[in-house]
């Protein structure tokens, strides 16, 4: 455990992308709280693409990253959602490439980049401490938000239903 407990690393997970205009917020989760980092509408594009496993026809962005560390037998050991500062969370990427004797490679990236970059090559996301004792936990109000989602659409199936008899045709 290292010396200063705000570094210390938490495991999470990336839940789910709640889409708006033009951003998202990515909901992460951990054991203890699940919180909301937002991002741009492109990263949010090519996260969703990642949670639902669908390509495109040509490859993006994030997509040449993971080629160029696979074509230099380079690693993703890790992503660690490391801190806010002036409310961006900031990221590190951690690298290693094979042969090199464990030598690891931090970068410096911004977490919606790493995310994606995290998703794309199977890696671990962390969070520190700090960042987490510094975000709002969502839970209650992602309850919200699916319980009003599940009202609607039941209030969209009822809609459908009105006037067509017991069978549910027109």
């Amino acid at each position: 455990m290292p010396s200063d407990p705000g570094l210390e690393l938490i495991p999470a997970t990336v839940e789910r992308v709640l889409p708006f205009r033009d951003s998202a917020a990515v909901v992460l989760s951990s054991e203890a709280k699940r919180f909301m980092i937002f991002v741009g509408r492109y990263e949010a594009e090519a996260i969703i693409r990642e949670l639902e496993g669908r390509t495109t026809e040509r490859p993006l962005t994030h997509d040449v990253v993971s080629y160029v560390l696979t074509g230099f037998d380079i690693k993703v050991q890790r992503v660690i959602v490391s801190s806010i500062v002036n409310n961006v969370f900031c990221a590190t990427l951690t690298l290693v490439q094979e042969g090199r004797e464990g030598q690891e490679v931090r970068l410096d990236i911004r977490a919606s980049d790493s995310l994606v970059i995290a998703l794309k090559t199977g890696s671990d996301i962390w969070v520190t401490r700090r960042v987490l004792d510094a975000v709002e936990d969502v839970t209650e109000t992602l309850a919200q938000i699916d319980e009003q989602f599940t009202s609607e659409s039941e209030d969209d199936d009822e809609d459908d239903d009105e006037g067509t008899g017991d069978s549910g045709l027109i």
